[in-house]
């Protein structure tokens, strides 16, 4: 995707009826859209012609979300995947991660949750970048997903502790987005040094893991996210931090 140029969209699931909602939604908010019922479907339209944000339902007869997704990424590796459920399916949720979905959403949909995930990824917002957010993830497609989402404010991205201390030592950080795993350091003990190295700036951490509540005490984090991300969820922790700053 461009800078400028709307994003194209591929609804893929097999009832008719989310197909029907999800393509009125896009196309009123004048974004090109296609659909498919099945994963094979979904294969011949990316052939044809590549979409840039692929809406994915999980759970789909014959190819599933997940074999679904392994395949259009082999078609348009670029193209970013949200995955779409009515089920408590974590296990699959957590394995698209790996796979590379960005992120999720539950059926029944949330309109506003949809409105925020197509205007992050759209590229077409234009607010000011007073804010500074800092994503510490040695994943790209993590860091640059949080580029996109967040690209109202400055956002730095690190894909490692010893990256993500030096640039703090150099910019004023109000808000870090950071996950638990890294490969040169524990996200724990990072959290705890970016808290004692600058007091003032609010730390979420991010993980494809659930944590226990006695791992992030004394560190002062406003949260965790887990991985794939609820869009709607990111935004409004941001706009919080953003009030509580003043910006």
């Amino acid at each position: 995707m461009t800078a400028h140029k709307k994003p194209s969209i591929l609804i893929v699931d097999d009832e008719e009826v989310v197909r029907d909602f999800l393509e009125r939604f896009f196309r009123l908010k004048g974004l090109e859209v296609a659909s498919a019922e099945n994963g094979e479907k979904a294969v011949e339209s990316m052939r044809a012609k590549a979409s840039d944000i692929v809406f994915l339902d999980v759970r789909m007869p014959q190819m599933n979300g997940m074999e679904a997704l392994r395949e259009l990424k082999k078609i348009a590796p670029s193209a970013k995947f949200v995955m779409m459920t009515g089920y408590a399916v974590d296990d699959l949720l957590k394995e698209s991660r790996k796979e590379g979905a960005i992120a999720s959403i539950k059926k029944p949909f949330d309109m506003t949750q949809l409105s925020a995930l197509i205007e992050g990824l759209s590229l077409q917002k234009t607010g000011d970048k007073k804010m500074t957010i800092m994503v510490i993830d040695d994943e790209e497609v993590v860091r640059k997903f949080f580029a996109r989402l967040l690209r109202d404010y400055v956002v730095i991205t690190a894909e490692s502790g010893a990256e993500a201390l030096e640039k703090i030592k150099k910019e004023k950080v109000d808000l870090v987005f950071l996950d638990i795993v890294l490969k040169d350091i524990n996200g724990l003990e990072l959290a705890r040094t970016i808290s004692q190295m600058s007091p003032g700036t609010e730390i979420i951490l991010i993980t494809g893991d659930p944590l226990k509540g006695d791992e992030t005490k004394g560190l002062g984090v406003r949260g965790c996210f887990w991985k794939p991300f609820e869009i709607d969820m990111i935004l409004a922790e941001v706009d919080s931090v953003k009030q509580l700053k003043g910006l």
